[in-house]
C-alpha cells in the first residue's frame, strides 16, 4: 500500500507536475488493465466494482479464477452480495447448489477383504474378489469410510466456496446385509451423528455462539436405511423423531421442533423471504413402509404429512416465495402407494407457480421422471367415485380381505426390491427400458399431437389422422402439454452401486444482481406460522374424527353454487387434495425463465477403477489421487438443453425415446459411466 501524505514522499527529486502526471498515467493503465482482464474472463463488470471496494475476503480472488471454473465445468460468474436486514449479515450468492445423496458409509469395510463377504471379512478367492481402498463399483458393498471422507474433502477444496446451499437426501448408514453384524438402532443414530458432524464442520460459519450459523445452508432428509428396522417409520413423536431432531438440531429451524417431532419434515429458507427448500419425509408415502396403507385415512402418516405439505405450500405462496422439494424416496408410482402418489403429484401440479422442482435419491440411478398432474387428478376422481359406490352399497367390508392381501403383497414386493438395492445391481437396464417405454414414450406421443399454430401442412394432418394412437384425441398446445407435467430428478449416489456421483445445479440470479434492494426488505418470521400450524392441524384432524370421514367426497367442492352445500362440502373436503391453482397465479421458475429458474447442471463422478489402480501403483498419498471429474453437463449432447425448464425436459424425453444414440449415451451416464450391463 502506498501511504500518501508522509514527508518522505515529497523528498523525491521530481517536479510536482511531472509526478502527478506520471501517477495519473500509471493509475489509468492499471485500471484499464484490470477492467480488460475481468471483462475478458467473466463478462461481468460488477465484479470490478466489488474488487475495488475490497471485501477483505482472502478467498474472493479464487472465486473469480476462470480456469478453475472451466476445469469444474461451472459457469464463470461473479457472486452477488445480499444482506439480511434482520441479522445485518451479508452473504454471497453464487447461483449454484449441491445435491448429494446415499453416502452409505460402512465402518466394517476392510480393504483387502472379500467382496463376496460384503467387503467386511474373509480372504478373497481371486483378485477380482478383493475389496479395494475406495470401494468397487457394482460390487454390492457399501462405501468405505475413506470414500466419504475424501468425497467431502474434494467438495471442500473445489466447491464449498462456490455454492449457496446443499440438498442432502439421506441414507447415511450401511445396508443391513451382513448377518454376522446386524445393524442396531444405536449404530444407525451414531453413524448419522458422524455424518451430520462432518457436514457441519464442512459448511458451518464456525460461529461458536451460534451453531446454526452456516456459510452454506444444509438441508438433510431421512432415508429408508436411516431408520430401524429399515423402511419402517411411525408417525411421531417417537424416539426416532426426537433423536433425529437432536442429530440435526443445527439444520432444523428451532421454531419447527414440534412439527419435526411429528413428521420428521421441515422447511429451510436458503435465501430469507425469497427461496426455501422443503425436506419431506417420504417414508410416510413409501409403499415399502409396513406402517403406510394409503393417504386417504386421517390416521395415516401420509395423510397428515400431506396436510402439513399443503399448509406450508399455501403459506409460501402467500409470501411470494419459491421452493425446491427434497426427500429420499422419489415420488413416482413405482415407490408410492397410489393415493399418496396421486395426491403428491397433484400438489406439485397445483403449486407450479412456486415449486421449482424436486430432488431425490434412493434409486442410485441418475435419471428423471415426468409426472402428469392432469392424470393424477383423474385418478383421484376415479378413486373417490369408487369409494362412494362401495360406501353406498355397503360393500366395503366385503373388500377388506382382498384389499388387505393386496396391501401385504405390495409391501412385500416393495420391501424385497428395496433390500436388493443394498446388493449387487441387477435388472437396472430393464428398469431404464421401462422408463423409456412408459414415461418417455407417453411424452413423445403427446409431443406428436402438439398443435403447431399455422405450421402444419394438410398432408401432415392427414398422416396424423391415420395414426392409431392419436384417433379421437383432442389436439393440445405445447403450453398445455408443458403445464400438466412436473419433473422428478433422481440423483446418482456416492455409494458405489455404480461410480460415486453428485450434481451441482446452477440457477438464475441475474435479477438479484440488478436489484440493489433484493433481500433487504422485511419478511415475516416463521415462529408464529408454525405455532398456529400445529393448532390448525390438530383442529383439522379432530374435526375429521368427528365427521367420521376417511376420504374427501368432493375434489372440486369449493365450486358449489349453494352456500349451504358449499359450507358442508368445505367442512368435509379432503384437505390433502389441493384446489386448482388460481387463475391469477403466473407460472413459476420451473416453466418460464425467471429468477431462480435452474439453468444448467454439472454431473460429477469418481472413476473408482482408475483411482484404485493409481493408488495401488503409486507411492503418492491417496488425497493426491482421489478426485471427482466432470462426467457431463446438461448443455452437451444428448441433453443439449439451453435451460432446465419443464419444457426442455419434455423435449429431452421425446428425444430419448425417438433417438437410439441419444438413449445409449443417456443410459451410460445413468449408471455413472461404470459400464454396467444387465446379466
Amino acid at each position: 500500500m502506498v501511504v500518501v501524505g508522509k514527508s518522505k514522499v515529497h523528498d523525491v527529486s521530481m517536479s510536482r507536475p511531472k509526478k502527478k502526471s506520471l501517477i495519473a498515467v500509471l493509475s489509468t493503465c492499471i485500471l484499464v488493465f484490470l477492467v480488460f482482464i475481468i471483462n475478458a474472463r467473466f463478462q461481468h463488470i460488477t465484479v470490478f466494482s466489488k474488487l475495488l471496494q475490497g471485501s477483505g475476503d482472502d478467498r474472493s480472488l479464487q472465486l473469480f479464477n476462470g480456469e478453475e471454473f472451466t476445469k469444474l465445468g461451472l459457469t464463470p460468474r461473479a457472486p452477488v452480495t445480499i444482506r439480511d436486514v434482520k441479522t445485518g449479515k451479508e452473504r454471497k450468492l453464487h447461483g449454484r447448489f449441491l445435491h448429494i445423496t446415499d453416502i452409505h458409509p460402512d465402518p466394517y469395510y476392510v480393504e483387502g477383504s472379500s467382496i463376496n463377504a460384503v467387503c467386511h471379512t474373509g480372504k478373497p478367492s481371486k483378485k477380482k474378489d478383493t475389496a479395494p481402498k475406495f470401494g468397487k463399483a457394482m460390487s454390492g458393498c457399501d462405501s468405505p469410510i475413506v470414500l466419504m471422507e475424501e468425497t467431502l474433502r474434494w467438495v471442500k477444496e473445489n466447491l464449498r466456496d462456490r455454492i449457496d446451499f446443499v440438498i442432502w437426501t439421506g441414507d447415511n448408514v450401511r445396508h443391513d446385509n451382513d448377518r454376522k453384524n446386524p445393524r442396531t438402532e444405536m449404530q444407525i443414530f451414531d453413524m448419522n451423528n458422524v455424518v451430520a458432524d462432518e457436514m457441519t464442520a464442512l459448511f458451518s460459519a464456525g460461529n461458536e455462539e451460534d451453531p446454526r450459523d452456516f456459510d452454506v445452508s444444509v438441508v438433510p432428509s431421512l432415508g429408508n436405511n436411516d431408520v430401524f428396522p429399515h423402511n419402517m417409520f411411525a408417525l411421531g413423536p417417537t424416539l426416532q423423531t426426537r433423536e433425529y431432531y437432536r442429530i440435526w438440531k443445527n439444520f432444523v429451524p428451532q421454531e419447527q421442533q414440534r412439527t419435526f417431532d411429528r413428521s420428521a419434515s421441515f422447511l429451510t429458507e436458503v435465501i430469507p423471504g425469497k427461496l426455501a427448500v422443503l425436506s419431506i419425509n417420504t417414508l410416510y408415502l413409501f409403499k415399502a413402509n409396513p406402517l403406510v396403507d394409503n393417504c386417504n385415512s386421517k390416521k395415516e402418516p401420509g395423510y397428515q404429512l400431506l396436510l402439513w405439505f399443503g399448509y406450508v405450500l399455501e403459506e409460501l405462496r402467500s409470501r411470494g416465495m419459491k421452493v425446491w422439494l427434497s426427500g429420499h424416496v422419489p415420488p413416482i408410482a413405482k415407490n408410492f402407494d397410489q393415493s399418496c402418489y396421486d395426491k403428491f403429484t397433484l400438489w406439485t401440479h397445483e403449486y407450479r407457480d412456486i415449486i421449482i422442482g424436486g430432488l431425490y435419491g434412493h434409486m442410485n440411478i441418475d435419471h428423471f421422471i415426468p409426472t402428469d398432474g392432469k392424470k393424477a387428478r383423474k385418478s383421484l376422481m376415479k378413486g373417490v367415485e369408487q369409494y362412494n359406490r362401495l360406501q353406498e352399497g355397503g360393500d366395503i367390508a366385503e373388500e377388506d380381505d382382498e384389499t388387505e392381501l393386496n396391501r401385504v403383497l405390495d409391501h412385500a414386493m416393495a420391501a424385497k426390491e428395496v433390500f436388493l438395492m443394498g446388493a449387487k445391481p441387477s435388472n437396472k437396464e430393464a428398469y431404464m427400458g421401462t422408463v423409456r417405454d412408459t414415461y418417455y414414450r407417453k411424452v413423445w406421443n403427446k409431443l406428436e399431437r402438439v398443435e403447431v399454430e399455422g405450421s402444419e401442412s394438410e398432408e401432415k394432418k392427414k398422416k396424423k389422422k391415420k395414426k392409431k394412437d392419436n384417433k379421437k384425441k383432442k389436439p393440445i398446445t405445447r403450453e398445455e402439454l408443458i403445464e400438466r407435467y412436473s419433473i422428478v430428478n433422481i440423483g446418482g449416489s456416492v455409494i458405489p452401486t455404480f461410480n460415486p456421483a453428485f450434481r451441482i445445479w446452477e440457477y438464475n440470479i441475474s435479477d438479484i444482481a440488478s436489484d440493489s434492494n433484493f433481500a433487504t426488505s422485511e419478511y415475516k418470521p416463521w415462529d408464529e406460522f408454525f405455532e398456529s400450524l400445529d393448532k390448525t392441524m390438530e383442529d383439522s384432524l379432530l374435526q375429521d374424527e368427528v365427521n367420521k370421514s376417511d376420504i374427501g367426497l368432493e375434489i372440486k367442492g369449493e365450486r358449489m353454487e349453494e352456500k349451504k352445500k358449499k359450507k358442508k362440502k368445505e367442512k368435509n373436503r379432503d384437505k390433502t387434495i389441493p384446489i386448482e391453482m388460481p387463475e391469477d397465479c403466473k407460472l413459476g421458475p420451473a416453466y418460464t425463465p425467471q429468477l431462480f429458474t435452474p439453468t444448467r447442471f454439472v454431473q460429477f463422478y469418481a472413476d473408482l477403477e482408475k483411482i484404485n489402480r493409481e493408488v495401488h501403483n503409486s507411492l503418492t498419498e491417496s488425497k493426491d489421487v482421489f478426485k471427482y471429474e466432470v462426467e457431463y453437463t446438461s448443455d452437451e449432447e444428448p441433453y443439449a438443453m439451453d435451460s432446465l425448464t419443464v419444457g426442455s425436459y419434455l423435449d429431452l424425453a421425446g428425444r430419448l425415446y425417438g433417438e437410439e444414440p441419444a438413449w445409449e449415451q443417456y443410459v451410460e451416464w445413468s449408471f455413472a459411466s461404470s459400464g454396467y450391463k444387465d446379466d
